[in-house]
């Protein structure tokens, strides 16, 4: 409950008014925050209801006192289920334990006490360990008795499995997993900006092999051995999303502070602020900490990282200078940061990661230059920044550049950009000249694109054209037809394309890449008599694919031949796993699934279909509902998710439909008509 101090008791009130409600609030401390929320929620008699959970036994009977109820305890896993989760875990397999560990396999459990945390964190430990019964014993006999409560009224055997777990783990991945420390509780953390973090501290050593290679190790270890909790994972099986659990959080903020390595400010687990703050994680939920801003400016010298994640006018202000030590700088939740605010940035010297998120900062400052060392530069949510300084193009170690859609990027001198990676930026000074410095620079680097056709096909114009590490291709907005040059691209993993005219040599142009496994296809027209045949010859490793056809936002579209289909002839896209399809059934073919021969799809895993019901006829929705039931029962191992998008900008029968497409016909042959005439004159 951190963000409680910002909470206007009066405001639910209002909006729930006479309305019956159920709500649901997670991990409450205090019971004076209890106080603070049930005061928030009118008592209406209309058979509300309100569920809390927490860790503590006062709190969770304060919660119950004025309702008359008794808190729920919850019950541990039962021997069985303890067992099976514990095996499970080290053994990967439903196979009996050795018969000389059964004992001490017991006794290990004992002491868990039926807790799931406790249970899969010591079996992450022991899958790590040699299956001899003589460590697995000595292990055992480093936690305490059993379940007993603390002062704190936590599970003492808990703190005691997640201490050993951590004290086993190598010194890099101790490192890392305190940095976790700086993310505030339940906090979703994506990996790949968690990773590049990790980068710009130095905790990972090159001699190890390429540094996002080792990260991605780092993350995966630690999910193994269960200090982290993989939230959302990628098409490839790398972790995309991930999230401490509370009692691991607690645990290495402990650490931290004792260690000195972060200072979490946010009113609840910081009251005193060290003599040098290394990494600084701003947390604030209202008028907390009112001594922050002294205590940083008197230790800003030693700080080595600052990331925010204060809301609007919550933080308190702080000159972004003389920060001599800083290697991540993230205000990704300053709103509030104007131009003036970031005019120094160019003193700190040693920065390696800058991520600014404002809506008012417009222009950034020459000297961002003089940042020699930065290796990340993400201005993806600065959406009023017009342009960048073209001393940019000095920025010798940059590897990942990210600016919003609407910030030119200066052409000249980007050729000086030998270390690029990473790339997104959609508009320019100079598309042909920016064209020819990419070539020039970064081709032989450059990993992830995510750009406009615009830039795109001057990139891809040349058939020859060649960037053999990119493996990222997005492109914003749409292309006229694929380009040609994008054949080249034999080491490309995922692509996501927006084009106009769909032709066959379109098609030839992506089933022509080897390496392909992710696909989102997006297409306004097609250009092959409305016929879309997949057969074996391309898409070998292709494991997911999404296909977009639909009218939002173009309007009626009358179709004369009846609508597209897509069809797989037997032996297409073996390897497929995952098949979404965005679709308008105004625009596809009538009889689209029965034709779609998804049954030549046999590793199919996961199939989901949005309905686009913009300017749809309700009567061709239902039949498209009806015939995508009917394909997928030839289906039956696979995971089937049908949805419908704009349902509200649905004609509420098909006379409606009919009468307002005979009128717009009416409308656009007058146009034409008139159109003629004019000419004429």
């Amino acid at each position: 409950m951190p963000m409680l101090g910002g909470l206007d008791e009066h405001a639910p009130t209002g909006w729930l008014g006479p309305r019956r409600y159920f709500i649901v609030i997670d991990d409450v401390w205090k019971e004076q925050d209890w106080k603070l929320v049930k005061a928030a929620f009118p008592e209406n008699n209309n058979g509300s209801r309100i569920i809390a959970t927490t860790r503590i036994t006062g709190v969770a009977n304060q919660c119950c006192s004025n309702s008359g109820g008794q808190p729920y305890q919850m019950v541990p896993l039962d021997d069985d289920a303890s067992r099976k989760l514990f095996l499970k875990r080290i053994f990967s397999s439903d196979d009996p334990c050795p018969s000389e560990l059964e004992e001490v396999s017991t006794g290990i459990l004992r002491k868990c006490g039926g807790l799931p945390l406790a249970i899969s964190t010591f079996a992450s430990l022991l899958a790590n360990k040699p299956h001899k019964k003589d460590e697995w014993e000595r292990l055992q006999d480093s936690i305490g008795t059993g379940p007993s409560l603390d002062n704190d009224g936590n599970l003492k055997v808990m703190k005691d499995i997640l201490l050993l777990s951590y004290w086993d783990l190598p010194h890099h991945l101790k490192t890392c997993l305190l940095y976790l420390s700086i993310y505030p509780e339940d906090h979703k953390i994506k990996c790949k900006e968690l990773k590049w973090k990790w980068m710009a501290e130095g905790f990972l050593d090159r001699q190890w092999g390429r540094l996002d290679e080792v990260a991605e190790n780092c993350i995966n270890e630690l999910v193994n051995r269960n200090m982290i909790q993989s939230v959302d994972v990628h098409f490839n099986g790398t972790v995309k999303y991930c999230r401490v659990h509370d009692m691991v959080l607690d645990l290495i903020i402990s650490l931290s502070d004792e260690e000195n390595f972060a200072t979490v400010l946010n009113g609840r687990v910081c009251n005193q602020f060290p003599n040098k703050i290394r990494r600084l994680s701003m947390q604030f939920s209202g008028k907390e900490n009112n001594g922050a801003v002294f205590a940083i400016k008197e230790t800003k010298i030693y700080v080595r990282s600052l990331t925010t994640f204060s809301q609007f006018g919550q933080m308190p202000h702080i000159v972004l200078v003389d920060f001599h030590a800083l290697r991540v700088l993230d205000l990704a939740r300053c709103y509030w940061l104007k131009n003036k605010d970031v005019k120094h940035i160019g003193s700190s010297r040693q920065l390696r990661y800058l991520r600014i998120r404002s809506g008012e900062i417009t222009e950034l400052p020459d000297e961002i230059g003089k940042l020699q060392h930065l290796e990340t530069l993400d201005l993806r949510y600065c959406y009023f920044l017009l342009r960048l300084p073209s001393t940019v193009a000095q920025l010798r170690k940059l590897v990942r550049l990210f600016v919003s859609y609407g910030t030119q990027l200066p052409a000249s001198g980007f050729w000086s950009l030998q270390a690029l990676e990473e790339l997104r930026v959609r508009e320019t000074d100079d598309p042909v000249r920016f064209a020819e410095e990419v070539n020039e620079s970064g081709k032989c680097n450059l990993r992830y694109l995510h750009t406009s056709e615009q830039i795109a096909e001057r990139l891809f114009c040349n058939p020859c054209c060649t960037y053999p590490y990119l493996q990222v291709l997005k492109i914003q907005c749409g292309f006229g037809m694929v380009p040609r040059g994008m054949a080249s691209l034999k080491n490309l993993v995922k692509l996501c394309i927006n084009v106009k005219e769909f032709d066959y040599e379109g098609l030839q142009v992506l089933m022509g890449m080897p390496s392909l496994a992710n696909l989102e296809l997006d297409i306004i027209r097609v250009a092959i008599n409305e016929k879309l045949i997949i057969d074996s010859d391309g898409f070998k490793l292709l494991k997911v694919f999404r296909f977009h056809y639909t009218l939002f936002p173009n309007g009626i579209e009358v179709k004369p031949t009846g609508g597209l289909q897509l069809a797989f002839a037997p032996g297409a896209m073996p390897a497929l796993r995952c098949l979404r399809l965005d679709l308008s059934p105004m625009i596809v073919a009538s009889n689209f699934f029965a034709d779609l021969v998804v049954e030549h799809l046999p590793g199919l895993a996961q199939l989901e279909v949005e309905i686009d019901c913009y300017e749809a006829a309700p009567g061709r929705v239902k039949a498209m509902e009806c015939s995508i039931e009917k394909a997928t029962n030839l289906l039956p191992k696979c995971r089937i998710r049908v949805r419908k998008a704009f349902e509200r900008l649905m004609f509420k029968d098909d006379e409606e439909w009919e009468d307002v497409v005979t009128k717009r016909i009416s409308a656009k042959k007058g146009d034409q008509k008139n159109e003629r005439v004019t000419t004429k004159n």
